[in-house]
């Protein structure tokens, strides 16, 4: 019996799935795969939304290892790029790239990992775009999958 199990285990593992990753589409640039592997050297703060505490990456850095231009890079054409962020059930929000980088905005941004401590339930897995400064979650999107800036002509 022991030997049943061990064998459809080893034969389910192929379908196992795959690792959460997440698309990076700078405007006018080459888009880049980020994997959770990618995020988890970056700086991380905590933003606590209701009564949860969410932790994760400060999203400007994530952007910046996705190739968008972000802090000394954010200027001139940049300045007028609009975010997109895009989640794994088809939810989408808009966001200036201005108001996502830590320079120019005053709250915190991140793609949180955890929510009081534990991962994010299957839902709002692999990541979450929490920001600080919004009165209502309702821009926050869940199971993130892709941020992709465009320049307003």
């Amino acid at each position: 019996m022991r030997s049943l199990a061990f064998a459809l285990a080893l034969a389910a593992a192929p379908f196992a799935a795959s690792a959460a990753e997440l698309t990076i589409q700078p405007p006018g640039g080459a888009a880049k795969v980020l994997t959770q592997a990618d995020l988890e050297g970056l700086p991380r703060e905590s933003v606590e939304l209701g009564a949860k505490t969410y932790e994760g990456p400060i999203l400007a850095y994530v952007l910046r290892a996705g190739g968008m231009p972000v802090g000394a890079k954010l200027h001139g054409d940049p300045l007028r790029a609009y975010a997109v962020v895009s989640g794994k059930d088809g939810f989408k929000a808009v966001y200036s790239l201005a108001e996502l980088d830590r320079d120019y905005h005053a709250g915190t941004v991140i793609l949180a990992d955890k929510v009081d401590g534990a991962p994010l339930d299957d839902k709002a897995a692999p990541w979450r775009l929490v920001l600080s400064e919004d009165k209502k979650a309702w821009r926050s999107v869940y199971g993130v999958t892709k941020i992709e800036a465009t320049i307003v002509p």
